[in-house]
């Protein structure tokens, strides 16, 4: 099999994630990396600005006594991280710190202290899973990952923003909401917050940069033909290629490529949702589908061993 990872990938740094996925994938599959978009923090000179400062430090120091920071999808939780871990941000806490470990593990710290004045939100599972890695990571018993886990607001099946805000109504009534969410997001969310409490602030911390156009569908198209013809055998000739989508705003990105591998009978989406499943089948009408239970590496690389 020939699997294609679409996921967005940040501007700096490795793509952990697909490494992750290689090594847990079998050998015999073929793992080729075209992020859909590539991710960086919004404003990112501005960051340490009285502005952006404001907006973080009125959430951490508001009046309200509950406050709900919500986090939209595990790259809003790496891109509020990242600010954090900024100097500018609390020099007060962090002026005598000597390295970024010192730095990561005083914010770690401080929102381990503050556990019962915040109360952290996930649209799904998977984002809240990515918080807890993320900040409760140096305070690794499993048992108190699980226990803390279970206190965060996420829905835990079909998980959308119209989901998260009816199921957690009564929450948003008696609080102070500040939803963490990418530059180009719809303004829907924050609007069905408004409908429960006057009380929000949008902080769209996070932009994306298209990388898949027309052209570099094609061109991967070329690129998993070469491969499959210069195959010896005829199963490698014929053998699947799967394309893993992980957001709605990617199935038109990778349109081209879709109808360019579409010739083949073999081509077949892979993704964790429901939603993007049924846009992908609305579009492409009779393509294969499979639905994976989380983008976790581990779960996906089982489930494609189930399907070969």
């Amino acid at each position: 099999m020939i699997l294609i990872n679409t996921r967005p990938v940040w501007n700096l740094g490795r793509n952990i994630w697909n490494q992750e996925l290689r090594r847990n994938l079998n050998p015999c599959i073929t793992l080729l990396s075209a992020p859909s978009q590539e991710i960086s923090l919004y404003g990112e000179r501005k960051i340490g600005t009285v502005l952006m400062k404001r907006q973080i430090q009125s959430l951490l120091s508001c009046e309200a006594k509950k406050k709900i920071i919500l986090f939209t999808s595990p790259t809003s939780v790496e891109a509020f991280f990242k600010i954090l871990k900024k100097k500018s941000f609390f020099p007060s806490c962090y002026h005598s710190l000597q390295s970024k470990k010192e730095l990561v593990e005083k914010t770690q710290s401080f929102f381990y202290k503050q556990r019962n004045e915040i109360i952290f939100g996930a649209i799904g599972e998977g984002t809240a899973r990515r918080f807890c890695e993320l900040f409760f990571g140096p305070f690794s018993k499993r048992e108190y990952l699980k226990r803390d886990f279970k206190k965060m607001l996420y829905v835990e099946r079909e998980a959308t923003g119209k989901r998260w805000v009816e199921e957690f109504s009564e929450k948003i009534r008696s609080s102070f909401v500040a939803v963490m969410e990418g530059k180009e997001n719809s303004a829907s969310l924050v609007r069905s917050i408004k409908s429960y409490s006057s009380r929000v602030l949008s902080l769209r911390i996070y932009k994306r940069k298209n990388l898949i156009d027309r052209a570099a569908s094609l061109s991967l198209a070329n690129k998993i033909s070469l491969i499959t013809q210069s195959s010896s055998s005829s199963a490698a000739r014929n053998q699947p290629v799967g394309i893993l989508v992980s957001s709605t705003s990617t199935i038109n990105r990778i349109r081209y490529l879709i109808e360019r591998l579409q010739e083949s009978e073999r081509l077949i989406i892979i993704s964790h949702h429901d939603k993007i499943l049924r846009q992908v089948k609305k579009i492409h009408g009779r393509i294969s589908c499979i639905r994976v239970k989380s983008l976790d590496p581990v779960n996906i690389s089982e489930e494609i061993d189930n399907f070969l």
